[in-house]
């Protein structure tokens, strides 16, 4: 089942112009809509080879249960990720992620104090010691024409597991500042428990399993000569 089964179909970006000075009893002028680039049409195939993490349009959020009343949510907002893509035969691209734990961000009423800790305490991610969160894929496996469930090890404090990842392909497009390369995105869904990984502060109280939720583009690597 290929990976290149795509809807052909166009994209329009409407600007708002805000900086038109009209006199105090003039009626406001009509914002101008720029006309459609045809180059913003999809794709019909995604090219293969290695693609890399376009960090203004991604996100990895996390949620766990607080003393069962909500969901209490956060996000990393340091991380990377590189693609190998196998149009052809989809099961055999691969993923490389790395995360900062340093960089968990929970908009706590108490600043950053609160994230530093998280970020530093060893009761928590203990990044003195754990610099990195990392994901390598070791295999995929596809459960439809735009979904499949990756399986890879995640290293945490020291400790590696294997954690399921599902994931759902989105799109490819070509945009002209890009020249060649594709943009593909995805969103994916996981869940561990942070138990397994020796993080055991506050339970139960604070849940042991993490629901994770990632959106994420990636770009064609730039071919060097």
């Amino acid at each position: 089942m290929k990976l290149n089964h795509l809807m052909i179909a166009g994209a329009a970006f409407a600007v708002l112009v805000a900086c038109t000075e009209t006199a105090p009893d003039s009626a406001p002028q009509a914002a101008e809509l720029p006309s459609v680039p045809a180059n913003l049409l999809i794709d019909e195939g995604v090219n293969s080879g290695g693609y890399e993490l376009e960090e203004t349009h991604a996100s990895l959020i996390w949620t766990v249960s607080h003393n069962g009343l909500s969901k209490y949510t956060a996000r990393f907002t340091d991380f990377d990720a590189s693609l190998t893509i196998d149009p052809e035969n989809p099961a055999n691209s691969t993923v490389l992620a790395s995360i900062n734990p340093l960089s968990v961000e929970t908009s706590h009423p108490s600043g950053d104090d609160w994230d530093t800790t998280l970020g530093n305490d060893e009761k928590w991610f203990n990044a003195t010691a754990f610099p990195k969160i990392t994901y390598t894929s070791t295999s995929i496996e596809l459960t439809g024409e735009r979904t499949g469930t990756i399986m890879g090890e995640l290293t945490l404090l020291g400790i590696t597991k294997s954690v399921p990842m599902d994931v759902t392909y989105n799109n490819v497009r070509n945009f002209s500042w890009y020249g060649e390369r594709d943009v593909i995105g995805f969103s994916a869904t996981a869940n561990l428990k942070r138990s397994d990984f020796g993080m055991m502060a506050l339970l139960p109280g604070i849940g042991d399993e993490v629901s994770i939720s990632i959106e994420a583009e990636f770009v064609g690597a730039e071919q060097t000569e």
